[in-house]
């Protein structure tokens, strides 16, 4: 075998090593355009306060995943994407005026382990108490079930360890928390005015 023709034979064979290769790469390079993007859509939402986000780049970042994010990022997006689907269910919840129907949810909507509270915590849920919760019934004739669906409330239990006692979580901003000033005041009163109007669910 004389020089050009082992050349040739180098190049020929490179050809069709480049030439399998290239879907391979191409593919890798897709994947990391979508990795740089939605690390920028992440860092997006982390940077801007969410009242003055963009509205169309709220679905997206809803449908994330954190643990396809760098680690630095998952806690904080997960913490985001929560906070921000309480807003919108605040927001639904407003515009649905003075009647609350019972949502078409169930207990697997808000019921969670006690592995996932602290992402809640992250995300603006504050802690609430068992009288609270009983009193906020009491006034609104919501039941926890209403709680769940309609406003805010998550519960933290482990059905694997009943000892341990279930924890309450509600958003802070859920309007729901305001008829507790007046629980804690000790006001009296069958007044559930935190809507601008007298507000009640219906069963």
């Amino acid at each position: 075998m004389n020089y050009n023709t082992a050349v040739r034979r180098s190049l020929l064979a490179l050809t069709v090593f480049l030439a399998g290769a290239a879907p391979a790469l191409a593919a890798k390079e897709r994947a990391s355009a979508a990795d740089k993007r939605s690390v920028e859509l992440a860092e997006y939402f982390l940077k801007v306060p969410t009242a003055q986000a963009d509205p169309r780049f709220v679905e997206p970042f809803l449908k994330l995943d954190p643990d396809s994010l760098p680690r630095r990022l998952r806690a904080r997006t997960r913490a985001k994407q929560i906070d921000i689907r309480a807003l919108i269910r605040i927001h639904e919840t407003r515009k649905k005026g003075l009647f609350l129907m019972p949502a078409s949810c169930d207990l697997a909507t808000f019921v969670h382990p006690f592995s996932e509270e602290k992402s809640f915590a992250m995300a603006g849920y504050g802690p609430l108490a068992e009288d609270e919760e009983q009193y906020l019934m009491n006034r609104t004739k919501c039941t926890e079930l209403d709680m769940g669906c309609e406003f805010t409330l998550e519960i933290f239990f482990d059905k694997n360890d009943k000892k341990k006692k279930r924890h309450l979580r509600m958003h802070w901003k859920d309007p729901l928390r305001a008829l507790l000033i007046q629980y804690h005041a000790g006001a009296k009163t069958n007044q559930t005015n935190f809507f601008g109007a007298s507000l009640t669910c219906e069963h």
